[in-house]
Order: structure tokens, then C-alpha cells, then sequence
């Protein structure tokens, strides 16, 4: 049987199990749009759709500007999205157990408008669409499928003339000679939250891409991607709703043989009580493969070495508002 089908199956009969958990059956009660999730938004994850505006510092990139003797590259990123509770299912009293259906979409968009009038860089957009579960008040799944489309910019393809276009062979795209106009990941997920205490949260998730590259032929064979997070709040006793926060994000990728893409932000949050609404200032820094994924592009039909890797390093100053 093939791997992807078993796996949708494991998955679709994972879900009807904890659908029909007794407590929840027994006595029901219906919430429809609650302004709550049940699964926090990763807080360092830049996939994630809210809103943002920062600028990060570059102490090393990788996307080809053809420009030379450049160490340092100041950019802006420009976020778009937010999150939305459908309807919630959970017991009348007694039972910490409760699911959700969630949806989200964003768009993600990079710039570089002060040194080489470049404007856009490129974008990328994501959606998904979760079961999210409590199981107790500690710890907390989530099931569904993601998409990811990465797309390099008109600008850029333009003004610098790096991708030559048309393409008129195929074949250029799956021995990756372009940066690959497209880069297309439609995914099965599935992530655990829990919560070591108040003031700290670890989470882990796998994503199986179905259909993941559409132009990038090369990678179909590596489906994969895992993410890992820590995040830690400190409350300012004067201010209940804001507290002081240190998170890392980690993403690692099969296609780029599990390199350890990491985020760390560190700032002061502003949460607005009973719902998923934050406002968060501070600083972030990156250190992994290029954020556009359309712009991870190899040259083999095999994982991308470390060695071979296009790495990227900054420092960015930011505001991110969790919708």
C-alpha cells in the first residue's frame, strides 16, 4: 500500500476516535465562533499567519542581488493573516476534554526598498485548516492540513533579471537550474502542545507533504518537515496582561537534510484576556536557509548537504500583532 495513503487513513481514523470521545457525546455544548483557540499560535514560527512589520539586519544572505561587497543588508517584512475558532464542542462541567475546528491563512512578503530600490523580493501565502483537542489543561493537539505556496517576485525577476523566462524546458526546473517560480507544499499535520507550567510551553509537530513541489520536481522524494518550539513568559505583576516572553522556534526540512532553521525572539507581549489577540514588540534573530523557500533551490536530485546549504544570519527589530 502506498505510504501517503496508509497515512491519510492512520490519520482520518485518529480523528473520528477523538471525535467521538464519550465526555464530549455525553453532554454537549456547542460554541460557535469562540474568540479562544484551543492550540496557542507558536510565537516565533514565521510561517504563521498575523499581522507584522520588522526589519531585519542581514549579517549574511544568500539571494542573489548581483551586487558585490555588501556584508550588511537592512529589509522589511511585511505580514498579513490571522486566525478564526469555527465552532468548539466541549462538556457542560466536569471534563477538561473539548475540540475545535480552525482555520487560518496569511501572506508573507520581503523587501529590500532602502539599499537597492529591489522592492519585492518575493511572497509567500499559507492557509490550513485544524481539529484542535484539550485533552487537559497541560497538553493539547492539533490535526489538519497546511498549504504553503512560495512565489519569487515580479519585481525581482524584472529589475535583476536572475530567472531567465520563459522556461521552456521542463527540465530546467527539475534539475533546479531556476529558482523554481512555484514552490507548492499541501501537507497532513499533526502537533502536541504542552504546558510544563504556566509561565512555559514546549510543542512539536510533523508535516507530510501530499503534493509538495510542484515546478521543483527534484524534492517529491522528501516530504518531510518537523518543527520544535520553547517559549517562557514572565508576567509583570503591575500589568497583568503583559509579561516579558523568550521564545525559539526550530524548523527542519528532509529536503535540506534536516537543518535546524531557528528562530529566537525576546520581547514584552500585550495579551487581550479571553481571546487569541496579542501585541508583541522586540527583537528576533534567524539562522537558517533562505526565508522565501522558492529561493532553496538545488541543483541534485538529492538532499541539500549542509555544506551546500544557502544559509542566512540577522538581526531584526519587530512588531507582531496575533490575530
Amino acid at each position: 500500500m502506498d505510504f501517503g495513503l496508509k497515512l491519510r487513513r492512520t490519520f482520518l481514523s485518529v480523528l473520528i476516535s477523538l471525535c467521538c470521545s464519550s465526555p464530549l457525546l455525553a453532554t454537549p455544548v456547542i460554541i460557535l465562533v469562540p474568540e479562544e483557540s484551543l492550540f496557542p499560535a507558536p510565537i516565533a514560527d514565521q510561517n504563521f499567519p498575523r499581522f507584522a512589520l520588522s526589519f531585519p539586519l542581514y549579517l549574511h544572505q544568500e539571494i542573489d542581488t548581483l551586487q558585490d561587497d555588501c556584508p550588511l543588508s537592512l529589509r522589511e517584512v511585511l505580514e498579513f493573516g490571522g486566525v478564526q475558532s469555527l465552532f468548539r464542542i466541549e462538556p457542560k462541567e466536569g471534563h477538561p476534554l473539548a475540540f475545535e475546528l480552525s482555520i487560518g491563512a496569511g501572506v508573507i512578503t520581503l523587501f529590500d526598498s532602502f539599499e537597492d530600490k529591489l522592492d519585492n523580493f518575493g511572497w509567500e501565502g499559507s492557509g490550513f485548516l485544524t481539529l484542535n483537542f484539550k485533552v487537559t489543561q497541560q497538553v493539547r493537539f492539533r490535526f489538519g492540513f497546511h498549504h504553503l505556496s512560495s512565489h519569487v517576485g515580479d519585481e525581482y525577476i524584472a529589475n535583476y533579471g536572475v530567472i531567465e523566462l520563459p522556461v521552456t524546458d521542463q527540465q530546467d526546473l527539475v534539475q533546479g537550474d531556476t529558482y523554481g517560480l512555484n514552490y507548492v507544499r499541501d501537507s497532513l499535520m499533526g502537533g502536541i502542545s504542552f504546558y510544563i507550567s504556566p509561565k512555559v510551553r514546549i510543542y512539536l509537530e510533523a508535516r507530510y507533504s501530499m503534493d509538495m513541489l510542484r515546478y521543483m520536481l527534484c524534492y517529491n522524494s522528501f516530504p518531510w518537515q518537523a518543527n520544535i518550539g520553547l517559549e517562557l513568559n514572565w508576567p509583570l505583576f503591575e500589568w497583568p496582561t503583559q509579561s516579558w516572553y523568550l521564545a525559539i522556534h526550530t524548523s527542519s526540512y528532509q529536503e535540506t537534510s534536516w537543518f535546524p532553521s531557528t528562530t529566537i525572539q525576546a520581547g514584552q507581549v500585550v495579551n487581550v484576556p479571553g481571546s487569541n489577540q496579542r501585541f508583541r514588540f522586540g527583537l528576533e534573530y534567524y539562522r537558517g536557509r533562505v526565508q522565501i523557500a522558492s529561493f532553496n533551490h538545488n541543483d541534485s536530485l538529492t538532499p541539500t548537504s549542509w555544506e551546500n546549504l544557502q544559509i542566512e544570519q540577522y538581526f531584526a527589530i519587530g512588531a507582531w500583532y496575533d490575530f
